[in-house]
């Protein structure tokens, strides 16, 4: 079939009026476009409050970790309860795209990082640079890859998928990273940053291929959802020889690619499988990814 017909999926159930436009709630992160020339206008990444202070001091860099998580299924559901009966509506959608797309993505990201911070001035060393110390290597390294897991597997780290499967640049092992993420491993990193005198900086990405909403009041309840390749939750662990406890940077906007990824859609209503185009799928990651990338490395050149 024709992939513009099913470009934009856009399903609704009950009385609200439908809307292509994404609306975030109050207070939400705001929706920005990838640019045609590959970058997000403005800046959409910066610390955590109380963690900018943090980030001072990257001059040499490794990066021994890049963690990206692909939305592979998402639901969403209200339940409305009436003077006769109790109704439930629910969106269900399923993403199908090969796990050689997801790695072939993940194997171009250590590039693309590094490139990004070598443009903001850092030195780049090895990803491995740190592979044989103790304090590394003491880290308990048992994050699933190529399995799908529920959101929030490892601490700190939500969207609004059901499911998620995660891969990393050059096949590293992984584990929950973050400033505030256990503190087996963050006392470890924040040690091996000292000891070294270097700064390590740990990535996370997620890419999302829908957007869901559910409502649910005494006027009307419904479900919607779009096909929407994009990334709202992503962010970047920062610990420096300076400091004796770690930063991290958040994407604080709602980055999109559009929906050319979407090939087919297949099912029945309420319960839908998105056949993703693997070559539309790549690219359009790729995009996303980068220009996160690049909105992270300004960020920590800021903070400098």
């Amino acid at each position: 079939m024709i992939r513009r017909i099913f470009a934009v999926l856009l399903l609704s159930l009950g009385l609200a009026a439908l809307s292509l436009e994404a609306k975030p709630l109050l207070g939400g992160p705001k929706t920005v476009a990838v640019g045609a020339d590959g970058t997000i206008p403005g800046s959409v990444a910066s610390p955590m409050m109380a963690m900018g202070s943090y980030v001072s001091g990257v001059k040499q860099v490794a990066v021994p970790l890049i963690a990206v998580a692909f939305e592979t299924s998402a639901e969403a559901r209200v339940t409305h309860g009436g003077h006769d009966a109790i109704t439930t509506k629910s969106l269900s959608l399923r993403l199908q795209v090969d796990d050689s797309v997801l790695k072939a993505i993940c194997a171009e990201l250590q590039a693309i990082v590094e490139k990004d911070l070598a443009a903001q001035g850092f030195t780049l060393l090895p990803k491995d640079t740190i592979d044989r110390e103790a304090r590394w290597l003491g880290i308990e390294k048992n994050g699933k890859v190529g399995e799908d897991v529920k959101d929030n597997f490892m601490s700190g780290f939500m969207g609004n998928g059901s499911m998620n499967r995660w891969f990393t640049a050059g096949d590293r092992p992984l584990f929950g990273t973050g400033a505030q993420g256990p503190l087996a491993e963050t006392s470890a990193l924040i040690r091996t940053a000292r000891e070294k005198k270097i700064s390590l900086l740990l990535y996370r990405f997620k890419v999302q291929f829908t957007d869901l909403e559910g409502k649910n009041n005494l006027v009307f309840n419904y479900v919607k959802g779009k096909n929407v390749l994009h990334i709202v939750s992503a962010d970047v662990a920062v610990f420096t020889p300076e400091h004796t406890q770690g930063s991290m940077i958040k994407l604080s906007a709602d980055v999109t690619a559009g929906a050319d990824f979407v090939q087919e859609l297949q099912g029945t209503k309420g319960r839908y499988t998105v056949v993703a185009s693997p070559e539309h799928y790549r690219a359009d990651s790729l995009t996303l990814l980068s220009a996160v990338s690049k909105q992270f490395a300004q960020a920590i050149k800021k903070g400098q």
